[in-house]
């Protein structure tokens, strides 16, 4: 049976787009590896000159996923983190729990986002914005929640290092089978809520109640 075709997609000038969801069909069938700018084009059912009018090459296409994912993911993260206004501790939970739930429902882009794909980030301007504007996003977050007292003072930069570690560790774990899902048992929203509980714990500010004996047992050391 020959192979069905989409409509030219160009048509109604959503080429671009059209090609990224092709690709990331392929990616989740195959790979990134395997994948070719032209089987992109034919699969799209338009000629790989139109596909070249977008992606000068195969690795073009994959930054244009890349940045595509980034800007999903800091957009997920943010209406987390909006749920919890006036709450920093809180949106930070809720940001580092989307960040979970988003990356192991979005397979494919987690792939090229993180998997070495692209050659080198940094030849693409473009895309290390977009990973920069999340990664900020998060970043914003811990330094609010410290300012407001409740995180422990110290290095905000290594807080929000960590809770990227967290999440994005968590996320790699599930999404390469290494942690078990088990009905019922858990879930990736579980599975993040529960750690990200436990970096929270850590790193909160201490009560007030502590404070005066941490405070005396300082002066004695």
């Amino acid at each position: 049976m020959p192979r069905e075709k989409l409509k030219a997609p160009y048509h109604h000038g959503d080429l671009k787009n059209t090609l990224i969801d092709v690709a990331l069909a392929h990616i989740a069938r195959s790979g990134a590896s395997s994948l070719s700018l032209r089987e992109v084009a034919r699969d799209a059912g338009v000629s790989h000159s139109a596909a070249y009018r977008h992606f000068a090459n195969k690795e073009n296409l994959l930054v244009a996923i890349a940045e595509q994912g980034f800007r999903l993911l800091g957009e997920t993260m943010g209406a987390a983190a909006r749920t919890h206004a006036g709450d920093p501790a809180g949106a930070l939970q809720a940001a580092g729990v989307a960040y979970v739930e988003f990356a192991v429902s979005h397979l494919e882009h987690l792939q090229i986002m993180f998997g070495g794909s692209i050659a080198d980030a940094n030849d693409y301007p473009s895309l290390v914005a977009a990973a920069d504007e999340t990664y900020g996003a998060l970043a914003q977050t811990v330094a609010q929640a410290s300012k407001s007292g409740q995180l422990r003072s110290g290095n905000d930069k290594m807080i929000a290092l960590t809770c990227w570690a967290t999440v994005h560790g968590l996320s790699q774990l599930i999404a390469g089978g290494q942690v078990g899902l088990e009905a019922g048992a858990a879930s990736p929203r579980n599975l993040a809520l529960a750690a990200t509980t436990l970096v929270l714990q850590g790193i909160n500010a201490p009560a007030d109640a502590d404070r005066p004996r941490r405070a005396k047992a300082k002066r004695r050391s």
